[in-house]
């Protein structure tokens, strides 16, 4: 299996992955990451290990979203970033055809994308998101999306956090849950940064490595929206795995997470 990844920060998820890859080189490779920065960590890790990683312009490009304050000045914006991805797209498009196809994208990444990145790796995009997406509120819409959903379930006096790990489409932070990592407990007097730095190492890392595992090894599945029970009270698709129906959040990591091919 070939990965790219799009990175924003410390490279902790892009690190999980390298060590997948050492572990086992004849089944998985990161071949590629990108970033929207020019400052990532993650691109450095990436040249530490021999792999060809981009660094970005967005900012420059498309400014930020929260200075765009009006309507005009968000579908500005909006316009702006839909075309910076839509030339990474291109780019990627020309790497591939040069190097070999990516067989799924990993997003450890803090922009919204929309355009032909999204529409080409449809089905082979997933999001590593710090919040457990199957909090809903009162209209059955997940809670915990966006910014800071560490932070947003620390105020709303949540007693541990977790990491999902979900399956790109062109929602924000809707698509099918694949898997979660195992609930981290929040400790007393903890801060959101120190939680949110406990919850990569406890939850992040299991989760991102059951769902490469399970993708690689073809378990997983979306049942059919437009039958009953194809979808969860959020809209989003039922995920099956061995053609088993999960709940909404797919697979639930413990401690202990469960093996992801033939033998789970």
């Amino acid at each position: 299996m070939r990965i790219g990844v799009l990175v924003s920060a410390t490279g902790a998820n892009l690190r999980t992955l390298i060590a997948l890859g050492h572990a086992e080189p004849d089944r998985y490779q990161v071949a590629l990451v990108a970033s929207h920065g020019t400052r990532s960590p993650a691109l450095a890790l990436a040249r530490e290990h021999g792999i060809e990683a981009w660094p970005g312009d967005f900012d420059a490009h498309c400014g930020t979203a929260s200075r765009a304050l009006t309507p005009d000045a968000r579908a500005t914006y909006r316009r702006l970033a839909r075309t910076w991805h839509d030339r990474l797209d291109a780019r990627m498009a020309a790497w591939e055809r040069e190097n070999g196809a990516l067989d799924l994208v990993v997003l450890a990444y803090h922009r919204w994308i929309e355009g032909n990145l999204l529409t080409r790796y449809r089905g082979r995009m997933i999001n590593q998101h710090p919040g457990d997406l199957t909090v809903l509120d009162a209209e059955h819409r997940r809670a915990l999306i966006g910014n800071d959903p560490v932070a947003k379930a620390m105020n709303l006096g949540h007693t541990t956090t977790r990491t999902s790990c979900f399956l790109v489409d062109d929602s924000h932070d809707g698509g099918a849950i694949l898997c979660q990592g195992p609930p981290v407990p929040v400790q007393p007097d903890v801060d959101a940064r120190t939680q949110e730095l406990d919850q990569k190492r406890l939850s992040d890392r299991p989760c991102l490595e059951w769902t490469v595992r399970a993708y690689a090894a073809g378990t997983l599945a979306l049942a059919d929206a437009t039958r009953p029970g194809g979808t969860h009270p959020d809209g989003s698709h039922v995920v099956l795995a061995d053609g088993v129906p999960l709940p909404l959040g797919g697979m639930q990591l413990t401690a202990t997470p469960a093996p992801a091919s033939e033998g789970r």
